[in-house]
């Protein structure tokens, strides 16, 4: 079934909380938008990042950004009550990566139930 811009919006804007909460070094404004269940997977060089999003809340608290960071948020698709969310992270602390999101609606709410990323080598600082 077709959905409304709306639901397009709804979506780009819980994928935008967290990246807002990477920016600002403050998690509580992107804990709502994850699924309890919620896990990361990535890899930056040799380093896997596998676990539940918590770990990534973390980092965001304990962590601070360069001022050259940001992120652009594409919707790739959305079906009915899932939806693909793409984030391209620019920047962060000299690196860049490619962020897939999948989320769910959940209660009238699109909640992230995975975070995927991959750190693009090519275009980050070695």
């Amino acid at each position: 079934m077709r959905v409304g811009r709306e639901e397009y919006d709804a979506a780009a804007q819980t994928a935008a909380n967290v990246f807002e909460a990477i920016i600002k070094g403050d998690s509580s404004i992107a804990r709502n938008s994850f699924m309890s269940e919620c896990c990361i997977f990535g890899q930056t060089k040799d380093r896997k990042n596998i676990g539940p999003y918590e770990n990534l809340l973390n980092q965001i608290d304990n962590s601070k950004v360069d001022e050259g960071f940001n992120y652009r948020v594409d919707v790739v698709a959305i079906e009915d009550t899932i939806a693909l969310v793409q984030v391209l992270e620019n920047n962060y602390n000299g690196n860049y990566y490619t962020v897939y999101l999948t989320e769910m609606k959940v209660d009238g709410q699109w909640k992230i139930c995975s975070f995927v990323y991959n750190f693009n080598e090519a275009l980050s600082l070695k």
